[in-house]
């Protein structure tokens, strides 16, 4: 017993989980979370996404690649902060290419147009096809890998709903928008016709009612001015024969 009481103490080993490597976006990724993006905050009026929102463009973005639910997808935490990357160089190319007066600065980043297009807006920009390119510049690591489990699995089964979807091209929904807006207008006139048209109704209505009241009420006071007179009458008669006879 002193034996066992006099051993040393074990050391106490702590396990370090080692941080896993951030996936890089891809050129694919990046379009598509612009795109959606875009979708969203115009449909928003340019106003900013709150965490559902940005839920929803990381399951377009995953929808829009491809992804199933057992490919690893970008978290809605991932595509604010990609989304505010690029903006940031964004920014800078521009202020970049002011200072320049050359065009060379838009064209040495591959996305440039397409935010250019997202910040001045307010339509949104059409679809483009993506080109196969093995030098891809912005394949850029995200600092923020910390993805939250509970919305990974809400995404997994957004993206199961919507995995057979397309993007729709902008020229076709614009079409479509205004196809819809000529159709609603179109109702909107038939409407308000047919609404003007039962007020006018209504009125005839009511006038022909006042006429036909105003008619019987003149027939009622001539029926009545003639009952009086003839009452007067049989009074003076009976009276003119009371004299007459005594």
């Amino acid at each position: 017993m002193a034996s066992s009481s006099s051993s040393p103490p074990k050391p106490i080993v702590l396990s370090l989980t080692k941080k896993p490597q951030p996936i890089p976006w891809t050129h694919q990724e990046t379009i598509n979370l612009i795109t959606a993006y875009q979708e969203k905050w115009y449909s928003l009026k340019r106003g900013p996404l709150r965490g559902s929102q940005w839920e929803e463009v990381a399951v377009v973005v995953a929808a829009r690649c491809g992804y199933d639910y057992n490919h690893p997808s970008k978290s809605a935490l991932q595509c604010r902060h990609k989304m505010e990357k690029l903006r940031q160089r964004h920014r800078s190319e521009k202020h970049r290419l002011s200072a320049t007066s050359s065009a060379a600065s838009s064209r040495s980043w591959q996305y440039f147009r397409l935010m250019d297009d997202l910040e001045r807006g307010p339509l949104p920009i059409s679809v483009r096809p993506i080109p196969h390119n093995h030098n891809i510049e912005d394949e850029e690591l995200d600092d923020d890998i910390n993805c939250d489990r509970g919305k990974r699995s809400f995404r997994s089964r957004s993206i199961n709903n919507i995995l057979n979807q397309k993007p729709e091209v902008t020229t076709r929904r614009e079409r479509d928008d205004d196809d819809d807006e000529r159709v609603t207008a179109k109702g909107l006139t038939a409407e308000l016709r047919d609404f003007a048209e039962r007020i006018i109704g209504l009125e005839n209505m009511k006038m022909e009612m006042m006429k036909e009241t105003e008619r019987f009420r003149l027939e009622m006071e001539n029926k009545r001015m003639r009952l009086i007179l003839e009452s007067q009458w049989r009074i003076v008669d009976s009276i003119g024969r009371a004299f007459r006879s005594s």
